[in-house]
């Protein structure tokens, strides 16, 4: 299972988190037993609180478990199709290798609806499926998958990697009693809890756990714990998966899940609310760029005069949904790869008793369906009585369902990606359904793109009401979803009622300074002519040679002191604390892994994700098995392996990196490569014209160099730049610049191009152009990251470097200017570096 590069940066961010956090922990509790006895319960110290501020992390949701000790308590922004599960487990992993250290344990995973809790639970008991395997390579193949109800015993979690799967609806309700009723099963966790007629143990783990349930709260002398769910897990101080949490993010949601002793508690959420500790944040352009949504996204209003023509809407569909599975099977033939494109219907009703309620019904739509010509095979209704694709595997070549009828049943953590078409019923101006639906068709199969437009895109239909309104749901769909910076993908289709895109184009006033719109970019120059621009994949990746790869004498010898000294700073711990500490215990009792868990090929397979030529990760992989095999003994690699493979491919991801900034650099030092202001097709020209949606508010923004933009798709922080910009006294003209092909881009040494935020000129005291800036905003949660890190240093080469001018033809406005400098916009310091700009 491959990575995407976003992934890739979320769990390399995860891991550091968690180090940091373990660390920290255990600097803050040797702190605290330093103290003189009689005042270490008196002192307050949020250990928490010190790992974010290492982190540089906005520390707002400040939480203590039912045992009054602070936890983190973290939320990982992922948009719909960004692979939620799949993150889920990576962090299941690095927490389990670098916070909690051991193979065994307890995770709760909680899940908000039977459609999530069913498709990752049946995902994650297939021995088969790689989010298993990627799981019992953490726990060494010793994973128990349960579901709430199934026996739960203390020596399943001393022994394996133990994932209770909870589905919870209830737990943001008024009622608590409500909302804890999950937790309150009795049968199958006796092995956790003292024998009844030992009330000295009874009474001495309340003493230990405070919190737990008591059968009664009368008899303080001869208390009795509750055999249940929830005081197990309050024993074990489990990690916590909690999908969509904004959902149960609530007073009562918040304390109820205190409760019950979390180490940890990792929320996924497309919508984080404020308040939450927000550690990771995927946007919807990195799915984008990783070519894992279908866009653009088409919106085809009716196309019959008729009111309410639900039949031609969906004569429509047939007939689209059979260019899709055409252009399918050329692509199945061509590459191999199996696609069955689906459609769904919205139908008005769906209950047993509402087909004769004048609404049009799910059936009404299957039967028509019938009548086109559709078999009825290829037909299925969802619905919260009927359920037709239940078990069915609709990504199986065997499957014939081509066409799912439901109303809201699949608004929400529903996943198959041949869901191409959503065909709308209601009436758009009150169906409140559309923006939920809209996103269980943005997932691109294979979370790749094919190069076939039809499959690279997904299509809307809708059979009444105005395209103003459904351009609005739409666009709040795409905010739900997590994507919100991708609604300027949304295509709208000429048709009755229709809002219309519009083209824009560069304001007349400004347009005598087009000199100025001539933006630098690194090209291969000879002394004569312009060669080509530069490209990462033919100037950096294909020059990257990993056959060369080695590990050094002192590389080595630190990786394999690492190994002793790991082992070494626990027994540290024990000392420094001068007794023998929990951590030290639960140490003792982990298993260790055998020779026959040691696994060549998974070393092998990881290191693909960093050099994509297998044969050579196999020559690499296969070179540092020997080496470790003739320095390390069995027992060492059969202790460490999990921890030697992450400190080798660290290595790898080191070199690499060294590697594409030296290659860059001496093109640079050779003068092979220039910073190039230029009007030949290898340079760059801002666009004279694009086109648009409307946007809902006026765009009042005077000095913007367009006559308008999407005012509305921008960020906070976006918005609080763009403001700075517009009132600067010496503002020429500025534009926010889009990441779209057409528009600005930078490429450095890294992979992914650097789409700067705004381009902004600057005028001088007598109102001629003085100079263009070229400005990228970073909230202050992305300040001290890695990627921020690399931009600045991309920035500062783009400002030591002479810009060139070359090849000018005869305008009328002279040459070209070359008067350009780049900056990064903290969110913290905005203002001041903004003004300064432009004192």
């Amino acid at each position: 299972m491959y990575l995407k590069n976003y992934q890739k940066r979320v769990v390399e961010y995860v891991k550091t988190f968690l180090e940091t956090c373990f660390e920290t922990k255990k600097e803050i509790e040797a702190a605290k037993l330093a103290l003189p006895e009689n005042i270490r319960n008196t002192v307050d110290l949020n250990w928490v609180e010190t790992a974010f501020t290492k982190l540089n992390l906005h520390y707002a949701d400040k939480s203590k478990n039912g045992l009054g000790e602070y936890y983190p308590r973290v939320c990982m922004k992922i948009p719909t199709g960004g692979g939620k599960t799949l993150l889920a487990v990576e962090a299941i992993r690095e927490y389990q290798n670098y916070f909690a250290r051991r193979k065994t344990g307890l995770v709760v995973w909680i899940v908000p609806s039977e459609t999530i809790y069913s498709q990752t639970l049946d995902k994650l008991k297939d021995k088969s499926n790689h989010l298993r395997q990627l799981l019992d390579q953490s726990s060494g193949g010793n994973t128990i998958i349960l579901e709430k109800g199934q026996r739960l015993t203390l020596d399943d979690i001393e022994n394996n990697l133990v994932i209770l799967f909870v589905m919870i609806q209830a737990i943001s309700r008024a009622n608590a009693n409500e909302s804890l009723k999950v937790f309150q099963d009795s049968g199958g966790f006796e092995s956790f809890f003292p024998a009844e007629n030992r009330n000295d143990l009874h009474k001495k783990l309340i003493e230990q756990v405070p919190n737990l349930d008591k059968l009664s709260d009368i008899d303080n002398a001869y208390p009795l714990v509750k055999t249940s769910l929830g005081n197990a897990i309050r024993l074990t101080n489990p990690l916590i998966i909690i999908d969509e949490i904004h959902k149960v993010y609530t007073d009562l949601g918040k304390q109820t899940i205190d409760n019950l002793n979390p180490s940890l508690i990792l929320g996924l959420s497309a919508t984080p609310k404020a308040g939450m500790n927000k550690i990771i944040s995927i946007t919807g352009l990195d799915l984008k760029e990783e070519q894992m949504v279908k866009l653009d996204l088409h919106i085809n209003p009716p196309a019959s005069q008729r009111i309410n023509d639900w039949q031609s809407m969906i004569r429509e569909i047939i007939n689209k949904r059979k260019s899709l599975e055409k252009e399918s099977k050329k692509y199945h033939r061509n590459s191999g790869v199996y696609i069955r494109p689906i459609a769904l219907l919205q139908a008005e009703r769906t209950g047993k008793d509402q087909r004769a309620s004048g609404f049009v019904h799910s059936l009404d739509v299957k039967e028509f369906l019938k009548e086109e010509g559709i078999p009825e095979s290829e037909i299925a209704i969802k619905t919260s009585s009927q359920n037709d694709i239940e078990d069915v595997n609709l990504f199986s070549q065997s499957c014939e369902i081509r066409y799912i009828i439901t109303k809201e049943a699949l608004k929400e953590g529903w996943d198959c990606s041949f869901a191409y078409i959503l065909g709308i019923i209601p009436n758009v101006n009150s169906n409140t359904g559309t923006t939920q639906l809209v996103g269980r068709i943005l997932r691109q199969p294979n979370a790749s793109k094919t190069g076939i437009k039809l499959l690279d895109e997904s299509y809307v239909y809708y059979s009444q009401g105005s395209s103003g309104t459904i351009l609005s749901q739409i666009s709040a769909g795409f905010d739900k979803e997590g994507l919100e910076e991708l609604k300027g993908n949304i295509i709208t289709h000429t048709g009755i009622n229709q809002l219309s895109p519009k083209t824009v184009k560069i304001k007349q006033k400004y347009k005598k300074y087009g000199y100025s719109f001539y933006l630098p970019v690194w090209i291969f120059v000879t002394e004569n002519e312009i060669k080509r621009r530069f490209n990462y994949y033919i100037d950096i990746k294909s020059k990257l040679d990993f056959r060369n790869f080695k590990i050094s004498k002192d590389e080595f010898e630190k990786l394999k002191n690492s190994l002793s000294n790991e082992n070494k700073d626990r027994k540290v711990l024990i000392v420094s604390l001068d007794e023998k500490s929990q951590i030290t215990a639960n140490q003792e009792t982990e298993t260790i892994e055998t020779t026959d868990k040691i696994n060549i090929n998974y070393l092998s397979r990881r290191l693909t994700e960093i050099i994509n030529n297998a044969f050579v990760a196999r020559e690499i992989s296969d070179n540092f098995w020997k080496l470790i095999n003739d320095h390390l003994t069995i027992h060492e690699l059969s202790e460490h392996f999990g921890y030697i493979v992450s400190e080798f491919l660290k290595m790898v991801t080191i070199q690499k990196s060294e590697s594409e900034e030296n290659i860059f650099k001496k093109y640079l030092k050779d003068n092979l490569i220039s910073l190039v202001v230029s009007d030949e097709k290898e340079g760059f020209k801002i666009p004279h014209s694009f086109s648009m949606n409307p946007n809902k508010n006026i765009n009042s923004y005077e000095h913007n160099l367009f006559e308008d933009f999407e005012s509305d798709s921008l960020n906070s922080l976006e918005k609080d730049v763009a403001e700075l910009l517009e009132n600067q006294e010496k503002i020429l003209w500025w534009f926010r610049n889009k990441s779209y092909k057409g528009w600005y881009n930078i490429q450095g040494w890294k992979e992914n191009k650097i789409h700067p935020d705004f381009v902004a000129a600057k005028k001088s005291n007598t109102g001629k152009l003085e100079i263009v800036y070229v400005l990228e905003s970073k909230g202050e949660h992305l300040e001290g990251n890695i990627d921020t890190g690399y931009k600045r240093k991309v920035i500062d080469i783009l400002n030591r470097s002479k810009i060139h001018k070359y090849k000018q033809g005869k305008f009328d406005f002279g040459e070209v200017n070359d008067k350009i400098e780049f900056y990064v916009v903290s969110e913290d310091d905005k203002d001041r570096e903004v003004k300064e700009l432009y004192k």
